[in-house]
């Protein structure tokens, strides 16, 4: 049929009729046939549809939202003329300096803007994200982003069940933290962003992600002096989801429910005094001052002798001085991972001699800890600071919560 069509180009119908031994009548029934063909394929063949692209997808609005930071002093969020957005992580060891900067860009829009060279660029929402620690898990779970958790660094220490379930059956990834951190197998997997804890520097490992082309975000709400700064940390993390109005709308209830429960404490008279922490490999490492947890126990109006001073971290101490200055303490809070008395006389025989061990006045944060050691305070924990304040104050001043039963806590028997 092809080869009619060109000789039909070329030679008159005269001639083209003669050459193929054709009357006229089957010449121009051949060629309204042919035409007619033609016709066919073309309505009967739908042109095949392009694949859409990112760019043209809708424009996500929500990148512009400016959340307000109240309480947080690690990170900072800005909106720029350009349309971009600067995200800074600051750095907590170095007053003033900035541990590391992000330039976000809402995903889809077509804006060419020349991204400045002192930060790495991250196009959001993202995608795919490798969450290495519990942390970060708990406030994926918040912002209701967990299902692009690509990637964790432990996979028997997810306490969500779906989660856990998923990393079992191989759809999550093992790939391991700090000086165990499998640096292929991340690339392999090539998550839109990796969360990891911030400590003290850049890793040889986070440097080898990022000349890879993998952004790495880094969580340092650790060294917030407050609960409610530590779970505001929320709203770093939804920036690169596009999700700050929900995780601003959301802390705000926290933020309220918290409040409430420090009005409740403030007619409180007595305050029991509180020893905190445990002697790990020779040290004791006690809560700070200006700690998160010193924070809890101010707020719950306990007696801290460690309150005038000014870390936010951890104050390491001998165990001959802990127990000098808070052997006669009357409530001993969370030391370590353990369920009964039998299990904190185990790992040192000389916690027996305290008093809150002898009068059983000591509680632990295992409660929702499961058989495999996964442990939710440290998952949910950062993002229900009222609920662990709502803890603190059950055992601390158990008068004003009498119907309450503790949520993360329990006490050892």
């Amino acid at each position: 049929m092809i080869e009619v069509i060109v000789f039909s180009r070329l030679l008159s119908p005269q001639l083209l009729w003669k050459k193929m031994n054709l009357s006229k009548l089957s010449y121009w029934a051949l060629i309204l046939t042919l035409l007619l063909g033609i016709i066919s394929c073309q309505s009967g063949t739908p042109k095949k549809k392009e694949k859409q692209s990112v760019s043209d997808s809708a424009i996500d609005s929500s990148f512009y939202h400016q959340s307000q930071v109240k309480y947080a002093k690690g990170f900072q969020i800005k909106l720029l003329a350009n349309g971009l957005k600067e995200l800074i992580v600051w750095d907590p060891w170095n007053e003033g300096k900035i541990f590391q900067k992000y330039y976000l860009k809402n995903r889809g829009e077509n804006t060419d803007v020349q991204v400045p060279s002192d930060g790495i660029l991250v196009k959001v929402p993202v995608r795919s994200i490798a969450a290495l620690s519990s942390t970060q898990i708990g406030i994926l779970k918040f912002l209701k982003v967990q299902d692009k958790i690509v990637a964790v660094s432990l996979k028997d220490r997810i306490y969500d069940e779906d989660l856990n379930e998923k990393a079992q059956n191989g759809q999550i990834k093992a790939v391991g933290h700090s000086e165990t951190l499998n640096f292929e197998k991340i690339v392999d997997l090539d998550p839109e962003l990796v969360m990891v804890a911030g400590f003290m520097k850049i890793s040889d490992r986070e440097t080898k992600l990022m000349q890879a082309g993998l952004p790495v975000a880094y969580n340092i709400e650790w060294m917030e002096p407050s609960p409610l700064a530590r779970a505001e940390w929320a709203k770093f993390i939804a920036t690169f989801f596009n999700k700050e109005a929900e995780a601003e709308k959301h802390f705000n209830e926290i933020e309220q429910r918290y409040n409430e429960l420090k009005k409740l404490v403030e007619v409180v008279e007595n305050k029991p005094s509180i020893l905190s922490g445990y002697n790990f490999k020779g040290t004791w490492y006690m809560p700070g001052g200006q700690s998160y947890l010193g924070q809890f126990l101010r707020d719950g109006k306990a007696d801290y002798c460690w309150f005038s001073d000014s870390t936010s971290g951890s104050i390491p101490l001998s165990f001959e001085v802990v127990f000098d200055k808070q052997g006669e303490a009357d409530i001993w809070f969370g030391p370590g991972q353990c369920k009964t008395l039998e299990d904190l006389k185990n790992l040192d025989d000389r916690y027996t001699l305290f008093k809150p061990y002898k009068t059983g006045n000591v509680f632990c944060y295992t409660k929702r800890m499961n058989s495999r050691g996964a442990n939710d305070w440290f998952e949910s924990g950062v993002m229900q600071p009222d609920v662990v304040f709502k803890d603190a104050i059950k055992i601390l001043h158990p008068e004003l919560l009498p119907d309450y039963e503790l949520y993360y806590y329990q006490q050892l028997k």
